[in-house]
């Protein structure tokens, strides 16, 4: 089978179902959208500010109708650059609270909201080749099947690994090699944990503690590759001990039976150079990946994925400025991130001889 669309997606996450309702909801474009898994494992990304509502009432989908099945958010508490935790609520920002989420329900709603626009929607499906001539040609799999789709612009929403990315040869400047381990565990009847994520250093890296709807909390430390692998961290017995040396994250670590799952993500920092002129762009951690600290993770897919519509919009009426300005944006808020990312970490000065926290302080590459 062949297909013809005008636009393709590649990726199903928040950016690439953010695309594609845009295009879908606000555009006459056809379009299709191609998504390998089935959101049937953990997935990160489980805390979202206020900031998230007006993105998401633009793609049709209203706070109330969230707040039905996620947690509410009230506030963040941290101990960075102390021992002492400092509380932020979010309930006197003006906005409200936020959302812990179930990202599986999440990512489950947005593609539905894709179809139901008129999104034509392969999942599971893999792309197993790409080519580029005036147009793109890729075949990709899903079941038994194997389909043959001709698009006339892309949007790579692929993630860190970047089909197209890599497939057109962009340069991508990679500024650090952050990873998280994640443990996912169940709370018994008797914990009740605060609707607040908590942050805590230590000498080599930092712990991020968010409860989740249904009884779960989700604990990460944050740190290198080279150090995680020093520290033997993948060893649960070594991620406990080395949790119960904190003096805040160990207070609910100490009450959790073993976790249900522990999950690697690399979450390195990188900015890819994408032409703005082509028949194509890339959205989401595909065209810029960032440090959790900054909290730009679902949010700016979000919104990276309905500006990518509209450099589609405009590209086929004829006006390739936007595509232009959406490239040098990516580049220039990738600049501004990591300034602000110094700033976080110069902060915590306990543990300024530690690898981990003189990588983050010295000056980022031009």
């Amino acid at each position: 089978m062949k297909k013809h669309t005008d636009v393709l997606i590649i990726g199903g996450g928040p950016a690439g179902t953010a695309a594609a309702i845009t295009l879908s909801r606000y555009t006459s474009l056809s379009v299709a959208l191609v998504e390998r898994a089935e959101f049937d494992d953990y997935r990160a990304g489980e805390s979202v500010s206020p900031s998230i509502f007006p993105l998401l009432s633009y793609l049709g989908i209203e706070r109330e109708q969230l707040e039905q099945i996620h947690l509410p958010s009230y506030g963040h508490a941290a101990a960075w650059g102390s021992d002492q935790l400092i509380v932020r609520d979010l309930l006197f920002s003006g906005q409200g609270n936020g959302l812990h989420l179930d990202r599986r329900q999440f990512d489950e709603l947005l593609i539905r909201e894709a179809k139901k626009y008129g999104t034509l929607v392969y999942r599971p499906a893999r792309v197993t080749e790409i080519n580029k001539t005036e147009n793109w040609e890729l075949k990709i799999k899903t079941g038994e099947d194997q389909i043959e789709l001709s698009a006339r612009y892309v949007i790579d929403c692929s993630g860190k690994n970047g089909l197209i990315v890599k497939k057109q040869q962009c340069r991508v400047h990679k500024e650090d090699n952050l990873v998280a381990l994640y443990g996912y565990y169940s709370l018994n009847d008797e914990h009740i944990l605060p609707h607040q994520t908590v942050l805590e250093t230590t000498e080599h890296g930092w712990y991020y503690l968010s409860p989740l709807p249904n009884k779960k909390v989700a604990i990460a430390f944050i740190t290198d590759a080279d150090i995680l692998k020093a520290l033997d961290l993948n060893n649960p017995d070594a991620w406990l001990e080395y949790g119960m040396k904190t003096q805040h994250i160990c207070t609910t670590l100490a009450q959790l039976s073993e976790p249900e799952a522990f999950r690697h993500y690399a979450i390195n920092s990188k900015v890819a150079l994408i032409p703005g002129s082509d028949n194509w762009i890339a959205a989401g951690d595909a065209a810029a990946c960032f440090d959790p600290i900054s909290a730009l993770g679902i949010g700016h897919a979000i919104n990276s994925g309905i500006n990518s519509a509209r450099v589609v919009e405009q590209y086929f009426s004829g006006n390739q400025e936007a595509g232009k300005a959406y490239s040098r944006f990516v580049l220039d808020h990738f600049g501004t991130y990591l300034d602000m990312r110094k700033g976080y970490y110069a902060s915590e000065q306990r543990w300024r001889n530690s690898p981990f926290w003189q990588r983050r302080v010295v000056e980022h590459s031009k």
